[in-house]
């Protein structure tokens, strides 16, 4: 039999794979939308062609998605059913949200990719709303159901099992408006680097000349002025969403921050260590600024961890992963803008001339990937912050683990590799074939 830490550890996997996934496939159909409204309005069809080869690979990253799904679902009833019949009334209005998201993005991503060359200009444009409609809805159902978990309120429960008149008021929260809006505006902002960092390797790769370069400058440019706009975007969530957390999650907040006392004028800490008793050890520290960030007051207050019970405390290394996510931010937001700065046209020519060369080219390469990263480590931040509920404040992560599971556990990360692997080499024959890029007949 599995213990709870081994079963959490085989959930964490699972969901970090299945993350990759489902970023991807909600961030494409924006991507592939910006780059044929951007082929429309230039008439382009060589712009138009590269936003239809990305509505093919869409449809292996859907079909991935599915298969990532089916196996998590599994997972959560054959491992977490407690979990699933404690919160059901609620959490099951979620998922039964993400099931009709998803069906509307299929149907019309079956719709927008077959009419290529059928259905042109605007009307064909148009077909692909629903596609990143649905795509939205599926990570705004899912990201609901977790804020829950993370901060559910007031419960009525009876018997074991959440009692509500109210479901979807107990899902459309406060913290559920940061959460989706935060975690969205990432999944948009890691989906748009992975696209540009492809679009670096195929102009490192093909060193495409004439009307072909011009179009692929074209689409990186919209690429990174719209990266640019989801650096900022996330980077005020971010702030806003903070300065809520300390007010409605403090213990979660005083393991990020490394605030071991409650205070005001308490400093903001860079490198520190927490130690087992609760104390902070070293790291450079900013005199009043947590407090500042957190309540726009020197001031203010910011509660400690030492005033919770020990036996609450989080997971206490979320504040190395948060500060790593902060560094990563920091190399991804820095390359970005400065790719799209150059582009602009009062520039002297000099240094305009640096936006392709072959350094600027490479250090957009890992941009995605980077981004992907910021991703994973902002939901571990999340996931291990809740730590040791499952519910936080009513239901412990021992109290949800079902139990209905074997040795064989082992085998859902093997299948989400298995999964990853197939994912990766089917996108990658689908470039290899299609080759350098050349203009398709009847899509304008």
């Amino acid at each position: 039999m599995v213990d709870v830490s081994a079963a959490r550890a085989l959930m964490a996997d699972s969901l970090g794979f299945h993350i990759i996934f489902a970023l991807l496939g909600v961030g494409l159909p924006l991507v592939i939308l910006l780059i044929e409204q951007l082929g429309i309005r230039r008439n382009d069809p060589l712009i138009l062609e590269h936003a239809r080869r990305l509505s093919i690979a869409t449809i292996i990253l859907v079909v991935a998605g599915v298969a990532s799904g089916t196996i998590i679902s599994i997972q959560m009833s054959l491992m977490w059913g407690k979990l699933i019949e404690f919160g059901g009334p609620i959490m099951g209005l979620a998922f039964g949200w993400e099931g009709y998201a998803f069906m509307l993005e299929a149907v019309f991503l079956a719709f927008y990719v077959s009419t290529w060359g059928k259905v042109k200009g605007w009307k064909h444009w148009l077909l692909g709303i629903p596609v990143a409609i649905g795509s939205f809805g599926s990570a705004f159902a899912i990201t609901l159901g977790n804020a829950w978990m993370q901060n559910p309120g007031m419960l009525n429960i009876v018997d074991g099992v959440v009692q509500t008149d109210n479901p979807l008021g107990a899902l459309l929260t406060k913290t559920a408006f940061f959460m989706v809006s935060h975690s969205v505006a990432g999944y948009y902002l890691a989906t748009v680097l992975c696209v540009l960092g492809i679009y670096a390797f195929y102009t490192l790769k093909f060193k495409p000349s004439g009307k072909d370069r011009q179009a692929v400058r074209h689409i990186m440019f919209r690429l990174s002025a719209t990266a640019v706009f989801f650096v900022a975007v996330t980077a005020v969530l971010g702030h806003f969403q903070s300065q809520y957390l300390a007010e409605s999650q403090p213990r979660k907040f005083a393991a990020i921050e490394l605030n071991e006392k409650t205070r005001t004028n308490a400093p903001y800490i860079i490198g520190g260590e927490w130690q087992e008793d609760g104390t902070v050890e070293g790291g450079i520290r900013i005199p009043s600024m947590l407090s500042i960030l957190a309540g726009n007051n020197p001031s203010a207050e910011v509660k400690g961890l030492q005033d919770f019970p020990k036996n609450t405390w989080p997971m206490l290394f979320i504040n190395i992963l948060f500060e790593s996510k902060l560094l990563l931010v920091a190399i991804v937001s820095g390359v970005s803008i400065l790719f799209t700065a150059l582009h602009y046209k009062k520039l002297h020519a000099k240094y305009r001339a640096w936006r392709y060369k072959k350094p600027l080219l490479i250090a957009l390469l890992p941009l995605g990937p980077l981004t992907i990263i910021i991703v994973e480590l902002g939901w571990m931040v999340a996931e291990f912050g809740r730590q040791p509920f499952v519910v936080n404040g009513y239901m412990r992560t021992d109290q949800a683990f079902s139990g209905q599971i074997g040795s064989w556990g082992y085998i859902f990360p093997v299948l989400f590799i298995f999964l990853f692997i197939v994912t990766t080499i089917a996108l990658w024959l689908l470039f290899k074939k299609q080759g350098k890029i050349k203009p398709a007949k009847g899509l304008l």
